[in-house]
């Protein structure tokens, strides 16, 4: 591709990105394109699917679109076949797509627990037994699961999605486990608070500026751009990372190394060596 940015790492690889329509999504697929693969873009929503994959084929790159609910085995079945149908194999799978829409923990109901579990582990797990059966006749294929720095700790009303993070964090351990020895790796990237669509959805004016330019609670000062998360993707999923499973690869900007307790402080500590 013609990208600045692009290299041939991924020359002759094939990827699933799910939840390829808008975010990090759309950025992870347009990265593996960059990098050399074919990619099938898949989500509920045909629109926005279509909309990165005219941004990667304008750039050069390889993508086609298959609509599907990764919660539903049948759809799930009919994406991977027409990987398989159209490549021959599958060499990359990103567990991409999530919900993230509830109320507080007192509010939420059974209902839209379960939806959110639904799409962000049973859907992963079902992505992932599906592509790993192609995989192993290979001996060969990298699976990254997207988790979230909330896999560390909590930082909202999101009492389900926070558990499905960490379940899926838990998933690719045992996966690696048994995945390992048959030539798949298995990885999970956590980011921490991305500029995309989602943060602008549930936050005010305000609040966006003091994060894009002042984030105080984040070494960096900043957000992550979905770029920088999906490069962190394309690394896991090339063979630079050949040696690399059954890792959470964190990109937060340095969010989750600062444990934000003396910054809390009424006043600063007295440094050692020069109390008296």
């Amino acid at each position: 591709m013609s990208d600045n940015n692009s290299s041939n790492k991924l020359s002759g690889k094939t990827a699933i990105v799910t939840g390829a329509g808008r975010g990090i999504g759309a950025a992870i697929a347009q990265r593996l394109a960059n990098d050399g693969a074919q990619v099938l873009l898949t989500g509920r929503q045909r629109g926005p699917l279509e909309e990165t994959e005219k941004k990667i084929s304008h750039a050069g790159g390889q993508a086609r679109v298959v609509t599907g609910d990764i919660s539903v085995p049948a759809d799930v079945d009919a994406i991977v076949k027409d990987a398989v149908q159209a490549w021959g194999r599958v060499d990359i799978l990103v567990n991409n797509a999530a919900v993230f829409d509830e109320p507080p923990f007192m509010e939420v109901s059974p209902e839209e627990f379960r939806t959110t579990f639904d799409i962000n582990v049973l859907g992963t797990f079902l992505m992932s037994q599906r592509v790993a059966k192609e995989m192993i006749g290979a001996h060969s294929g990298s699976i990254v699961h997207i988790s979230s720095i909330d896999i560390f700790g909590a930082d909202g009303p999101v009492t389900a999605y926070t558990a499905t993070k960490a379940a899926v964090s838990s998933m690719a351990r045992t996966m690696t486990m048994e995945l390992a020895p048959l030539g798949i790796r298995v990885n999970t990237v956590a980011p921490g608070f991305i500029n995309a669509d989602m943060l602008v959805k549930t936050s005010t004016p305000a609040v966006l500026d003091h994060m894009r330019n002042d984030f105080q609670r984040v070494p960096l000062r900043r957000l992550v751009e979905p770029e920088e998360v999906a490069a962190a993707v394309a690394f896991l999923a090339s063979d630079d990372a050949s040696a690399i499973t059954g890792t959470d690869l964190v990109v937060d900007g340095g969010l989750t190394a600062n444990l934000y307790a003396v910054e809390t402080l009424p006043e600063p500590m007295i440094p050692l060596g020069t109390a008296e």
